[in-house]
């Protein structure tokens, strides 16, 4: 899982506009959960970054689900709402802070036929 959220982290550090939705973040974390690994994201005035942190107090929001949804999630691939429908993944938060979660995820997607532009 470290592996992917690498990869996340990367992607959401090229795209301005995703920058721009988590500048007023003041330390949202959310932990990724599925089989027997954990990942801890952390948002925070417009910086994101993954964190090694077992304190279960710090955490504000948990997803937890397979393997597979927590990786569609993380590629933007599925949004979190359809996911949580489909009974693949689980969360529990306000609806507001869902939209802004599944905003991040889905707009960090690249989009193939801008790729060379944003590259």
């Amino acid at each position: 899982m470290e592996e992917m959220i690498q990869v996340f982290l990367s992607a959401i550090k090229k795209r301005d506009h995703v920058l721009k939705l988590i500048e007023n973040l003041d330390g949202l974390k959310i932990k990724l959960v599925c089989e027997n690994a954990e990942g801890l994201l952390v948002f925070h005035r417009g910086e994101v970054f993954s964190l090694v942190d077992n304190d279960d107090r710090s955490v504000t929001y948990v997803i937890r689900g397979q393997r597979d949804s927590i990786y569609s999630l993380l590629e933007g691939n599925q949004k979190l709402r359809t996911l949580i429908q489909n009974k693949k993944l689980r969360i529990t938060a306000p609806f507001r802070t869902i939209l802004l979660i599944e905003s991040i995820f889905y707009l960090t997607k690249p989009e193939e036929q801008f790729d060379k532009f944003i590259s």
